[in-house]
């Protein structure tokens, strides 16, 4: 008998209520009434606890009796509160404790109505953005027009336009469909969006590693271009842009099994092996060329762009398609030497969309290691791309300890699918 039940073997369902209820109550009134010091209100730690019984008491009457007090005693609650808030006193609550008071006498009527794990998960939820004001109101201040509107953006295609895609096969071999194109879109923009407020809001002037390292999760190829031209600029901080430049592309191999996991968590199996060979080779050079700095690094910003690029996404969308076709009519003509062909003309420009083909395809019309040495393929091909960056606009220095570590990470990968192809 697991230790809850025999909690509620001593207690009836009517003292189990009332202590949740009391307990939500105590929990939103606790934050309030820290807030009160600071914005004078008068509704805090024994209020809510009373309004959330309250609540609980009235629902918990007899069915010819509860149902009605919960709907009078709800618009009377507000009509007060209303009230209240033409108070003219100093200390009367503002529109966000009077909306609070509201929700916790809903919290208790749920507790009466056994929905206790709902109502638990509702109140952390208030407390949550309840206590988060501060950290809410420094972030707004330093968003851009800009940055709001992709974030409205990234809403609109979210929330109003993926639900009504439909979700239907269609295609050769069907194997398109557009409610999985749509949240390919929205899945890879989320990790961009996540990616590019990382870096804004904790990676500025934290210097080249952390910038390096939040940057990978956007793009690593563009971490390349903005590094390697300062490296050849600074050539007592080419240790370090170098460094910077071998730790941003490393993320790309956890962000890629990450989609994998997302998309097709099979492909793991087959993937996970690969990518931590050459992650571990990755981050042994970073590290090597990091304890080698000849100064400490000073504060860098790379210049990430717009969150949320509405022709950006959608052509993602059309590349992810793309390769789908291209990956399947490749696997008929040309058999699994198209495919490799296409995961290294992918490779040039992006992983992401090759990735995501894979796992659609991957234990479909190709075995799902065959996706995951198609995905690694791409890979390599990318990483070569960062690596011919990195010494054209770097120079000598950068360009030379980029590339030992790149080419030893091309070394890895190269041996493992050479090793992989014989033994299959």
């Amino acid at each position: 008998m697991e230790p809850h039940q025999e909690i509620y073997n001593y207690l009836s369902p009517f003292l189990t209520g009332l202590l949740l209820s009391t307990g939500i109550g105590l929990i939103i009134g606790l934050e309030r009434e820290f807030n009160k010091f600071q914005q004078n209100s008068t509704a805090g730690i024994r209020t809510f606890p009373i309004v959330s019984i309250l609540g609980f008491l009235l629902a918990s009457l007899p069915a010819d009796y509860g149902k009605w007090s919960v709907v009078v005693a709800l618009p009377a609650l507000i009509l007060l509160l209303g009230l209240d808030h033409f108070n003219k006193t100093p200390s009367k609550p503002g529109h966000t404790t009077h909306l609070a008071l509201v929700s916790t006498f809903v919290l208790g009527v749920m507790v009466a109505l056994h929905l206790y794990k709902e109502a638990l998960a509702s109140a952390v939820i208030i407390v949550t953005l309840l206590a988060l004001k501060e950290t809410f109101t420094s972030t707004l201040k330093r968003i851009t027009h800009t940055e709001l509107l992709s974030i409205i953006k990234f809403f609109i295609l979210a929330l109003l336009i993926l639900p009504f895609l439909p979700s239907r096969d269609f295609g050769p071999g069907n194997i398109l469909n557009a409610y999985t194109i749509g949240w390919v879109v929205v899945i890879v923009s989320l990790l961009n969006f996540a990616g590019y407020f990382l870096v804004k809001f904790i990676g500025t002037g934290k210097g080249i590693f952390l910038t390096a390292l939040l940057g990978g999760l956007i793009s690593s190829t563009a971490v390349a271009w903005s590094f390697a031209p300062r490296g050849k600029e600074n050539p007592e901080l080419a240790g370090s842009y170098a460094s910077g430049i071998v730790i941003s592309s490393s993320i790309m191999f956890p962000r890629l099994a990450l989609l994998a996991f997302i998309f097709n968590s099979d492909l793991l199996t087959d993937l996970w092996l690969p990518f931590s060979l050459m992650f571990a080779t990755a981050i042994f050079f970073s590290w090597r060329l990091w304890r080698k700095k000849k100064k400490p690094e000073t504060e860098q910003e790379i210049k990430i762009g717009n969150p949320l690029n509405i022709l950006s996404a959608l052509s993602f969308g059309a590349l992810f398609v793309g390769i789908l076709l291209t990956v399947y009519y490749a696997g008929i003509y040309l058999g699994d030497k198209g495919l490799y062909l296409s995961a290294i003309i992918s490779g040039l420009a992006d992983t992401d969309a090759i990735t995501i083909s894979m796992t659609e395809l991957g234990g479909q019309s190709i075995s799902a290691a065959t996706a995951a040495m198609v995905v690694v393929t791409a890979t390599l091909s990318n990483t070569l791309v960062k690596m011919g960056i990195s010494i054209w606009k770097g120079g000598r220095e950068v360009g030379r300890k980029v590339g030992t570590a790149f080419g030893s990470v091309l070394l890895v990968g190269i041996l493992y699918v050479l090793i992989n192809l014989i033994l299959n």
